[in-house]
């Protein structure tokens, strides 16, 4: 059953919290990444895998204590 809430099928805020959050890491790497050991790649990745998995633990969250 669809969400009455979610006309669109997806939830705006998440939608640009998350890119919000994205923006934010990616920034942070084209201006503080020349100080780590690490290629500009290999942080990209170790961010996005950062918020891979906060993402997925707030899911298991949520879905463990039945929130929306």
């Amino acid at each position: 059953m669809a969400d009455p809430g979610a006309r669109f099928g997806f939830d705006f805020v998440t939608t640009l919290v998350g890119s919000g959050l994205t923006l934010l890491v990616t920034a942070g790497i084209v201006r503080y990444g020349d100080r780590f050991q690490w290629t500009t790649t290999e942080l990209y990745a170790l961010g996005g895998g950062g918020l891979l998995v906060v993402g997925l633990l707030l899911g298991l969250l949520f879905v463990a204590t039945g929130s929306k």
